[in-house]
């Protein structure tokens, strides 16, 4: 058998096969011919190899490359799969079959099982040439999508459905620490997203019976939401199966503050318990018909994985749920062989299963989050004799509560405590790295969570299954009762612990590496070497500090707010202004439900607002807001909120400013907002000089008044050791050529944000011309209606000699300027124009 050292190593492979798989090869057929034909060789030297350390390196190197096949074939049928349906510009019929139900607050949300396109006649004309009449089938795809109905419908899971609407594809995440919801959806293996608006676009082909496990869970919700409070239900569901849509904001944000989320997550805890429930309540139930030992343990063992496995398929086979099981069959069928299996042998080996079988579970966060949480109970799994005080000591150590607590109470607790805080800072960097946050009090409140959770969760696992199975209100209620207590020491320990820290998310190499010092560092603790473990936080420390120091100089970051503006300006002497900050219109009640839920989103306060908390900054000296348009202005409305400002610009009447400045103003206050004419010249904060160039009316007005808001943006440059960045908002080709006119050679600068998203009404050639620009930067939004930038545009900013960046297809951009010239970071690299 395998040792620990090798499975793990072959885990380890494995995994770092499968990323390379799905994020670095290509999708073609030379790389999969070649990746078999590799693998096979490999295999074939190790085999034949002479020495053990010749075959153990043989057979790593084929788990390699094993999971970068699986890997890469994974993606190249995910992106075959995703290319057979129709583009989101098209509005088309499709056709399948519900496979699951996600509960949602509003509406329902389904997953389908999609096989045929209908009266698609983009499509369809792209596959026979032209387009097909309603009602004929363009072509056969296989395909996962999201289906979200806003619109009241009887379809449940199992009908077959038809169906109208754009197919969404999953879009990747734009700036560090952001919701990456393409490697979500290939995790899920879904494919696309369809928003159903209208009753009309949804039709029940026909009817079918749902799949056994998604009408037990329905039933349990339904049954637990009927005998109890929603409280309690939520509470229920959440323990029972992670199901935790009956929560609200409240309970979700105590949660997440106190660093608890995985207590609502099925995992270990739940899958260990009902392991040994059953495996001990079939037992009893042989020895009491009078069977064999022998037989007693294979029929118990049957009977526990059995009843694992059908649970976890009842919670939808969320991966720590599946890695927890893997974990309990690998004790189980160890045992059931006379062999006893250590806690590094089940993890390696449920994990190597897993990457093995499905590669795009690297993409999932809770993978990894769990994964990286039962190592650091592997590394602390140390077994360290408690040293027993001397005889001449004892009289002191009974009469000294300080003695009693060292000898005595300490050492029960010392290995919890540095297992939970060790799990505690091992997924801390994860966090970091993929959420841009971590929850410092979850260091200390876990201590106290976990062993009331496994006291708390037993009682509420059995009787809220128990209460619904036999349709007993009080048994249900009693389960209740008992996770509400683990609640409500959730919210007093929210009470008084600080709160999710935002934080600038370290790199992929970074956070690995602080993974494994944190592990090491925990055994290390165990095993009471100090010193050893003292190193490692230093060593920890050291590189905090030296990856998280920000570059010196001026910084100016393009944030990607959709179809928008939104620009953030850090400058050397600690001076930070916003300009613009994206948004949408807040709809009234007219508006149709496509555009009420449009409007929801505010990147202020999902973009802007997280990337000023994660850099630290605390108050907003300079807020600048080019025009009063919605896709600029919309989103300041949400840091005004969130965090001091010093001072408004603007361009404009403060007098009469309109409906959406109006806000602005008052949050601000009219004392703070310096507007044209009075705002345009040269303004310095050290060593950075703002000029305010536009708009500029030779009367003086502050607007040209005759003119729209895009032609009287607030133009802004700034400029640093001689290299400068042009802000010029949406000035269109009246705004640009009247800046020609006055100040062109106040226009050159090395980074211009082209104006108005790129549209041919900006960007003349006489505008161009004057600002020798190196790079231009495009603020659009991903497949936006306007269909922004222009082609011409972009051709004639590349004639002129500048690289193009796009928020759309490089996501945040970051500009440093200092002593060296401009350095430019985008967050997504490698993509260009």
């Amino acid at each position: 058998m395998l040792g620990r050292v090798s499975i793990l190593a072959l885990f380890l492979g494995a995994l770092l096969g499968a990323a390379v798989g799905l994020h670095l090869l290509p999708a073609t057929s030379v790389a999969t011919l070649g990746l078999g034909v590799l693998g096979v060789s490999v295999v074939v030297a190790a085999v034949m190899a002479s020495t053990k350390a010749a075959r153990g390196a043989g057979v790593l190197a084929g788990v390699f490359l094993l999971g970068a096949l699986s890997g890469h074939l994974h993606h190249r049928l995910y992106n075959t799969r995703q290319s057979q349906l129709p583009p989101r510009t098209v509005m088309a019929t499709l056709e399948g079959r519900l496979v699951d139900e996600q509960p949602v607050d509003r509406g329902k949300r389904f997953v389908v099982d999609v096989d045929s396109v209908i009266d698609a006649p983009d499509v369809a004309a792209a596959h026979d040439g032209a387009p097909l009449p309603f009602g004929t089938k363009a072509h056969r795809v296989s395909a996962h999508l999201q289906l979200a109905v806003f619109a009241p419908t009887d379809a449940r899971v199992g009908d077959r459905v038809r169906f109208r609407g754009r197919v969404t594809r999953p879009p990747p995440a734009f700036s560090p620490g952001t919701f990456a919801a393409d490697l979500l959806a290939r995790s899920r293996g879904l494919h696309g997203l369809v928003r159903v608006y209208d009753s009309g676009d949804l039709d029940i082909v026909d009817g079918g019976a749902p799949p056994t496990l998604v009408m037990a869970r329905a039933r349990l919700r339904e049954r637990l939401q009927a005998q109890v409070t929603p409280r309690l239900a939520g509470l229920l569901l959440a323990l029972l199966i992670g199901d935790v849509s009956l929560f609200d904001d409240e309970q979700n944000t105590a949660y997440r503050h106190v660093g608890a989320g995985h207590l609502l997550a099925v995992s270990g805890l739940q899958v260990t318990l009902l392991a040994v429930v059953l495996q001990r309540f079939a037992g009893v139930i042989v020895l009491l018909l009078g069977g064999r030992r022998r037989r007693w343990l294979t029929l118990a063992g049957g009977v526990a994985l059995l009843g694992v496995w059908g649970f976890v398929g009842l919670c939808g086979m969320p991966p720590s749920a599946v890695r927890a099981a893997l974990m309990a069959s690998a004790v189980v069928v160890g045992r059931l062989s006379g062999r006893r299996v250590m806690l590094v042998d089940a993890i390696a080996l449920a994990g190597l299963l897993t990457v093995l079988a499905s590669p795009v579970a690297v993409d999932d966060a809770g993978f990894l989050l769990s994964y990286v949480a039962v190592l650091a109970l592997v590394a602390t799994s140390v077994d360290v004799d408690v040293e027993s005080p001397d005889d001449d000591d004892a009289p002191a150590q009974r009469t000294a509560w300080w003695s009693r607590l060292r000898h005595e109470v300490w050492p029960r607790f010392r290995g919890p405590i540095i297992a939970s805080v060790t799990a505690g800072l091992a997924t801390a960097p994860l966090s970091a790295w993929l959420f841009g946050q971590f929850a410092p009090a979850g260091l200390v409140a876990n201590i106290v969570l976990v062993p009331v959770a496994s006291a708390a969760q037993l009682p509420a696992l059995l009787c809220g299954v128990v209460g619904a199975v036999t349709n007993v209100a009080f048994i249900t209620w009693v389960g209740g009762e008992a996770a509400l207590v683990l609640e409500s020491l959730v919210f007093g320990l929210a009470e008084v612990l600080p709160g999710v820290a935002a934080v600038e998310p370290p790199s992929a190499t970074v956070a690995v590496i602080l993974v494994a010092l944190a592990l090491f560092g925990g055994g290390a603790l165990m095993a009471k070497r100090t010193p050893v473990a003292v190193a490692v936080a230093a060593l920890a420390l050291v590189l905090l500090f030296v990856s998280g120091r920000p570059p010196d100089g001026l910084r100016v970051t393009f944030l990607p707010v959709g179809q928008g503006d939104g620009v953030v300006v850090e400058m050397p002497n600690g001076t930070v202004m916003v300009v613009d900050a994206g948004g949408r219109v807040a709809m009234d009640a007219s508006a149709s439900e496509q555009q009420r839920l449009e409007a929801l989103t505010d990147p202020g306060r999902r973009v802007v607002l997280p990337f000023l908390q994660r850099r630290g900054i605390e108050a907003i000296d300079i807020m600048v807001a080019s025009h009063p348009h919605p896709d600029h202005v919309g989103g300041l409305q949400a840091l005004t909120a969130a965090m001091p400002v010093g001072e408004l610009w603007m361009a404009g009447d403060v007098e009469n400013p309109g409906f959406l400045m109006a806000p602005l103003i008052t949050a601000v206050g009219v004392q703070q907002v310096r507007s044209t004419p009075a705002l345009l010249g040269s303004h310095h904060y050290g060593d950075v000089e703002v000029q305010v160039l536009g708009p500029a009316p030779v009367e003086k007005t502050p607007t040209y008044p005759e003119l729209h808001a895009n032609d009287n943006s607030l133009v802004v440059r700034l400029c640093y050791r001689g290299h400068c960045v042009l802000l010029p908002g949406d000035v269109e080709a009246f705004g640009e050529d009247a800046l020609v006119e006055t100040v062109a050679n106040e226009l050159t600068a090395d980074v211009v944000k082209a104006g108005h998203h790129g549209s041919r009404t900006s960007s003349t050639p006489a505008f161009v011309a004057a600002t020798k620009a190196r790079h231009v930067v495009l603020c659009t939004g991903l497949d936006n209606t306007f269909h922004f930038p222009s082609a011409e545009v972009v051709t004639r900013w590349e004639a002129a000699g500048a690289r193009i960046w796009d928020t759309a297809i490089h996501g945040e951009l970051r500009f440093v300027i200092d002593d060296d010239g401009v350095r430019v970071s985008p967050y997504r690299e490698g993509e260009k124009r």
